[in-house]
């Protein structure tokens, strides 16, 4: 574990990504942002030198992974974690920089570790930073894998029903509905449960069971991931924020 720049500094306007590696241990998983039924996801407190402003963590895309036969969503092997960080006013070149932080995280198998970690980095102002040949590739490799927009020509649907949401995808935008999964943002689809997916008037229709935790909500929000990819790009996410509307 350990916290890393894909540069070997930073230039003077102080914008810069820093990242959170983790390696697991084989089959043991830690948690994504929104982890289903069960589990905590990694974060981090950071201590900051005045005039920085950390982001929100960015996650990388989900698996399904499991906590005794509980099905969840998380990360399995080595991962980044990713963060910006941006600097209110120029900073003057020669300056060091020290960023702090206090890691936590959950790790599970058939049983559950909490974790935590006091880690840091001290970086200089660089007139022209030089990328890590080690950590630049893993950012780059990182930012290639994000979740993208569904494309504009989509039509997608998301009907709210009393005890499930349904996901409706034009039926002429793939073939077969093998490999498709959607990983909801939040709390109010259960994680623990098949996803059926139809046929039916000219969509393909995602049966997402309700959690009795779930709160109202006015939008299914959430990566809809197909196993082969969607396209020519081999991108595997999908984005989708879609308004919901009774049927």
């Amino acid at each position: 574990m350990n916290l890393e720049s894909e540069y070997n500094g930073i230039d003077s306007n102080g914008s810069f990504w820093l990242a959170w590696r983790i390696k697991r241990e084989k089959s043991w998983h830690t948690y994504w942002k929104y982890p289903g039924d069960v589990g905590v996801a990694p974060m981090v407190e950071w201590s900051l030198p005045s005039g920085l402003v950390a982001e929100d963590l960015v996650f990388p895309p989900p698996k399904k992974v499991s906590m005794g036969k509980v099905r969840a969503y998380g990360h399995t092997g080595e991962t980044l974690f990713l963060c910006r960080f941006r600097a209110q006013n120029p900073l003057p070149i020669g300056k060091k920089i020290s960023i702090s932080g206090n890691f936590s995280w959950l790790t599970c198998s058939v049983t559950c570790l909490p974790g935590n970690a006091e880690m840091s980095i001290d970086l200089s102002v660089l007139q022209n930073p030089v990328p890590d040949p080690f950590c630049k590739p893993r950012f780059d490799s990182f930012r290639r894998e994000r979740p993208i927009a569904c494309p504009n020509f989509w039509e997608a649907q998301a009907i709210e029903e009393p005890s499930r949401f349904l996901l409706k995808i034009p039926f002429h935008l793939f073939d077969s509905p093998s490999g498709i999964y959607f990983f909801n943002e939040g709390k109010n689809i259960l994680s623990n449960v098949p996803q059926p997916v139809s046929r039916y008037k000219g969509f393909w229709e995602i049966s997402l069971k309700k959690s009795p935790w779930g709160k109202p909500q006015r939008y299914l929000k959430g990566l809809l991931y197909k196993a082969d990819g969607w396209d020519s790009s081999a991108k595997s996410f999908y984005k989708l924020n879609l308004r919901l509307r009774a049927e």
